[in-house]
């Protein structure tokens, strides 16, 4: 009996697979790149004279030319991961946020995810380490 699969069953999961499927394909990965491409011109239109950083992990993707970029990896800032990295210091993220009253960095995280990884406390840590230097 642990061996019957009900036909019902499979074609739910058919049809979630092909949903799937559909869900990522290249026009759908497209549509959601401009579209998020649109929500950054928004935002940044919204704080004019506000340097606009981009990600190099994958935030090149959303700007058309960006004031700086910045490298923050997605376990910067982990819980429990309160070590700093000194191969990506950052200090040009710094040096604009003091200069100009804050800096707008545009990067991406999966579907699902408010914040990026690094973005719930990199950012503090970086300005802490820089202000105690």
């Amino acid at each position: 009996m642990a061996d019957f699969v009900s036909p019902t069953h499979e074609s739910i999961w058919k049809v979630t697979r092909q949903l799937k499927k559909e869900q990522s394909s290249l026009y759908n990965c497209v549509a959601s790149v401009l579209s998020d491409a649109a929500f950054v011109m928004e935002i940044q239109a919204l704080y004019p004279g506000t340097p606009l950083l981009a990600n190099l992990r994958c935030g090149l993707w959303y700007t058309r030319c960006p004031d700086g970029t910045c490298y923050f990896k997605s376990t910067d800032g982990h819980n429990g991961n309160w070590s700093f990295s000194c191969t990506r210091l950052n200090w040009n993220v710094c040096e604009l946020a003091a200069s100009h009253g804050g800096v707008i960095i545009v990067d991406a995280t999966r579907k699902g995810k408010r914040f990026p990884g690094f973005s719930i406390a990199t950012e503090y840590y970086t300005c802490h380490a820089a202000m105690t230097a």
